[in-house]
């Protein structure tokens, strides 16, 4: 690039370069840091949200650095195009499911993570100090903590998770094409289908060598949240249940949740707040399981579904 990243950065968004490289060098310490119960269980979330200005710059570099960093097409989380229906639907027809997740998933990527990728980003062509600006533009500081981590809470996160899973992602993808395994990953979640039993003690054990060789980001699995599934007990990917005749599904207490709400809003029993989140559920359905909301409209009609 002819011109610095503080030139750019500092040219675009109208800063003077010297506020601007103050703000850079304090950016990692610039958060609002509070717990969230985690919705999986037991314990909390700790969510660090950037400063405004903070989020302001990482919205110039989703804007003009992220579209060089490519995405394998084996990610289905927090990419446009993509959603929990793409990442569950090619398990459907599969008889047999190893699910595994990441144990702290963004705050064990670590900006040294970053400039480790970003050396191997050939398009990037940025000198080591803009690197490091742009890790400490992207990378939360906790207190007592020696590392720059990936936040939960910043807008830049989801995508360059993405970005830093592609060697894993794709060696995965290659191991798994294989051995005729099918592989999805949605942030943390991964899910693998096959048609024979045995495969899925093999890919746990090759998941894990591939984590061992990697050279960033360095990742651990859960163990509390792997799942061996097969057609004989019920198979849920993303939140989504895969039925034996290969169809992908609300799910029925989600429906059952929605059609007693759809009731409730007939019989004016709705508060606002429940009413937006009804609103919210349809229009979820219409993307998952389109068929149930046309019956919805069927049966109470097209008009009455639309006001809600």
């Amino acid at each position: 690039m002819s011109i610095s990243l503080l030139g750019r950065i500092s040219e675009n968004l109208l800063l003077p370069k010297d506020r601007l490289d103050y703000l850079i060098r304090s950016a990692p310490h610039r958060y609002k840091v509070y717990p969230v119960a985690k919705r999986s269980g037991p314990g909390v979330r700790i969510i660090a949200q950037p400063a405004r200005e903070v989020k302001r710059l990482q919205y110039w570099v989703i804007k003009n650095i992220f579209p060089l960093f490519p995405i394998h097409n084996s990610a289905t989380g927090y990419v446009l195009g993509r959603n929990i229906l793409a990442n569950a639907t090619p398990h459907a027809l599969h008889p047999y499911m190893l699910k595994l997740d990441f144990k702290d998933f963004f705050p064990s990527i670590k900006g040294c993570d970053f400039l480790d990728y970003a050396k191997d980003i050939k398009d990037l062509q940025l000198p080591s100090e803009d690197l490091e600006r742009l890790s400490r533009i992207l990378f939360w500081k906790p207190k007592l903590n020696p590392e720059l981590q990936l936040s939960i809470g910043a807008p830049s996160s989801p995508y360059l998770s993405n970005a830093i899973m592609f060697e894993f992602d794709f060696r995965v993808t290659e191991y798994c094409s294989k051995h005729e395994i099918i592989y999805t990953r949605y942030a943390d979640d991964m899910t693998f289908s096959m048609e024979k039993k045995e495969l899925r003690g093999e890919a746990f054990r090759e998941i894990k060598k591939i984590l061992n060789e990697l050279r960033y980001p360095r990742l651990k699995i859960n163990k509390r949240k792997t799942v061996y599934g097969s057609k004989a007990h019920r198979r849920m990917v993303t939140g989504l249940i895969l039925s034996n005749d290969g169809i992908v599904s609300l799910g029925r207490n989600r429906k059952r949740r929605i059609r007693a709400q759809i009731h409730h809003f007939i019989n004016s029993k709705l508060s606002e707040r429940e009413r937006n989140y009804l609103r919210g559920m349809l229009a979820f359905a219409r993307d998952i399981e389109p068929d149930f909301v046309r019956r919805m409209e069927r049966k109470y009609g097209t008009g009455r579904i639309n006001s809600i």
